[in-house]
């Protein structure tokens, strides 16, 4: 029976020792992802806009209406994930390879 509760308290007791810089470059790291991320997808509605009012306009206007609303949606959120992806392989290709 002691052996369990002294199991828990080193358990929680680890837990409680992480250090507040750790904590706080964990914090940085996130809000830099979520400003990046923001960037990126006001960035890519830009050049959707851009590149949507360029192209021809076809059938009735209650089509076109609904394809300008799924392109504004999708494209965006489809350039920022291959956005992402792209960094990553970039990130993979720049790192030192352990051995």
């Amino acid at each position: 029976m002691d052996d369990d509760s002294t199991l828990m308290t080193d358990e929680s007791d680890s837990f409680s020792e992480r250090p507040l810089a750790s904590a706080l470059s964990g914090c940085f790291y996130a809000a830099f992802v979520i400003a990046l991320s923001v960037g990126m997808l006001l960035t890519n509605a830009l050049l959707c806009l851009t590149i949507y009012s360029i192209m021809p306009e076809f059938g009735p206007p209650e089509l076109n209406q609904r394809v300008g609303q799924f392109f504004y949606f999708l494209a965006p959120v489809l350039l920022m994930v291959l956005e992402w992806h792209l960094i990553d392989r970039v990130r993979r290709m720049l790192r030192p390879e352990s051995l």
